[in-house]
């Protein structure tokens, strides 16, 4: 197969993608809505995109008030999906919608799940996503290629007494009536699909420390708020500075800096959800070495530096 096939026509290109994903930790389960809003450059009657390890269940598309049923043709090989219109698309403005469940991985990419043991000596399960640099169709539909950059308005729900992040502000929340809580945070800036993140489970936040205009958390499991201050103190210094030399504003409206238990890499630069393996992020400043403190340092430089 050629390479070619793994990639998508630029005959559909993202806008926006508005974005609902449902998390049950101790099912290992999830379940999301996206209504995506795309630009057709011709007329269309099929519209692919990628998908992997996602049971599609629901699609349609439309441009206006006019909507069409889509049925769901899946490519393993390809990791896409296809969805075949009932009435074709004129060129211009249109929007999908689909839906769909999934499995929390065990594994580090996509979403995934990550476990601490808990201060009672039980284990804690959070779950994380890490999508550099194909992973993002694992849990949710998209168009999974770096050039094909969108704004994206992410919601979460989750259990109520869980933290929930995303890469912008928190802008509300609301019971679902289910016992659940939807927490809803701005859209992005332009940005390309791997940089989405989110995170839910039983974590902690330090109170946020303001650089210029921009709220900086360490979010942490509980009882490690006091390995966090090392960290606050070198993002601020790493913020200041590169706003400095660039003569460029950060560009998100907030940063948290998250310490995973389990994570692939050194750390993740999402933006203003920032993820690192936990000792990589949390120190005790009074009995860390030198070296210790310099290379922290070095990694929270190096991911506020591609903000």
């Amino acid at each position: 197969m050629s390479d070619s096939a793994y990639r998508l026509p630029r005959t559909v290109t993202p806008g926006h993608y508005a974005l609902e994903i449902s998390t049950d930790l101790e099912a290992g389960e999830f379940s999301g809505t996206v209504r995506i809003e795309v630009e057709l450059s011709e007329p269309t009657a099929e519209i692919t995109l990628h998908s992997l390890d996602l049971d599609v269940t629901g699609a349609e598309a439309g441009q206006g008030d006019r909507r069409t049923r889509a049925s769901v043709v899946a490519d393993a090989g390809t990791e896409t999906v296809t969805l075949r219109l009932g009435e074709p698309l004129e060129a211009g403005a249109a929007w999908l919608a689909l839906e769909w469940t999934g499995t929390i991985s065990d594994g580090l990419v996509g979403f995934y799940r990550s476990t601490y043991t808990a201060a009672d000596g039980t284990t804690a399960t959070l779950a994380a996503t890490q999508f550099e640099a194909p992973h993002a169709r694992r849990a949710f539909p998209c168009f999974d290629e770096p050039d094909m950059k969108a704004t994206f308005g992410v919601s979460l729900v989750v259990d109520p007494a869980h933290t929930a992040i995303s890469n912008s502000a928190e802008t509300g929340r609301e019971e679902t009536g289910d016992g659940r809580l939807r927490v809803s945070f701005a859209d992005t800036m332009k940005m390309s699909t791997y940089l989405v993140a989110w995170v839910v489970g039983p974590l902690e936040a330090t109170p946020p420390i303001m650089v210029g205009d921009t709220p900086v958390r360490v979010v942490h499991q509980p009882g490690q708020g006091h390995l966090t201050a090392f960290a606050l103190e070198a993002a601020e210094h790493a913020l200041t500075y590169f706003e400095d030399y660039y003569g460029i504003a950060y560009p998100g409206d907030k940063l948290d800096l998250v310490a995973l238990p389990d994570f692939a890499f050194g750390a993740m630069e999402n933006l203003g959800c920032v993820t690192f393996r936990e000792v990589l992020l949390l120190i005790d400043p009074a009995r860390a070495t030198r070296a210790e403190q310099r290379r922290l340092a070095a990694v929270i430089n190096h991911e506020l530096a591609h903000m």
